[in-house]
């Protein structure tokens, strides 16, 4: 295991978008300060979801096909708009660490589709609620945090996950 999370590591390192530091300064299990987050976010707690991010917080995501950069100013803005549409949405994350300050999310959210969907990523339509319920397939994130904040998160969307099985599953063209 560690050795797969050190295969982990040096490859998202190599994505050019983070490098862990030679040490770590938290106070705080890695794992506890992103399930603390995951929680404010599915709560529409934006004001404690943000305080969690450092102030040089950025996200890289690859997939769908596309491949994204996000600072700390739009970092909650795919949250907000799948609470506004999915008020009951859950992660149902299962972590796995990733060296010293990391934590990898396997995620596979749920919700009801009882508000208007307006998406910003993935080309998918602004909707009225459809009352359908989804549950999505495994999306990967690697959370890193530095003095007890997440300063950095990549994201890995398979081909047919995320928006797509979305859109697929509420029947939307």
């Amino acid at each position: 295991m560690k050795k797969l999370a050190l295969l982990l590591t040096t490859l998202l390192c190599a994505c050019g978008g983070y490098q862990p530091p030679s040490q770590t300064h938290n106070t705080r299990e890695v794992s506890l300060v992103v399930q603390e987050h995951l929680r404010a976010v599915e709560a529409g707690d934006w004001v404690r979801a943000n305080a969690l991010l450092s102030e040089r917080y950025s996200m890289k995501m690859k997939g769908m096909p596309f491949f994204i950069s996000i600072g700390k100013a739009k970092a909650l803005d795919v949250h907000r708009a799948r609470k506004q549409a999915f008020p009951d949405f859950k992660f149902n994350e299962t972590l796995e660490p990733v060296g010293p300050n990391g934590v990898r999310a396997v995620v596979r959210w749920s919700g009801t589709h009882t508000g208007f969907l307006d998406y910003p990523v993935g080309n998918l339509p602004k909707t009225p609620a459809t009352q359908k319920s989804v549950a999505l397939p495994e999306e990967y994130f690697t959370y890193y945090v530095e003095d007890d904040l997440i300063v950095y998160t990549y994201g890995e969307i398979p081909e047919g996950h995320g928006p797509p099985a979305l859109k697929q599953q509420l029947g939307l063209k």
